[in-house]
């Protein structure tokens, strides 16, 4: 891949309190991730980005946008029909 990541928002901490679909999501990323029972590598290619880049959202340097962070949320909904799903179209 080059190029930033198209999938990682810059944190701005002026935005931290959103209520729109940018918002932080319930549950962390790492949260999600385990809760899936995935490995940061699994859960990178999971949903299509770089590993680099999906660790810099558990680190909290960066935080998912708009479709990723609703993917996010329905891996935390339900980890498993998502995950299988995820992994059939993959």
């Amino acid at each position: 891949m080059t190029g930033p990541d198209p999938c990682l928002v810059p944190v701005d901490p002026a935005q931290s309190n959103r209520s729109d679909t940018n918002s932080e999501p319930v549950a962390t990323p790492l949260e999600v991730r385990e809760k899936a029972g995935l490995t940061a590598a699994e859960m990178a290619e999971l949903i299509g980005m770089s590993e680099i880049g999906y660790k810099l959202w558990e680190s909290g340097a960066r935080r998912p946008g708009g479709p990723a962070y609703k993917l996010l949320a329905l891996l935390d909904a339900h980890p498993k029909e998502t995950v299988a799903r995820l992994r059939q179209h993959g």
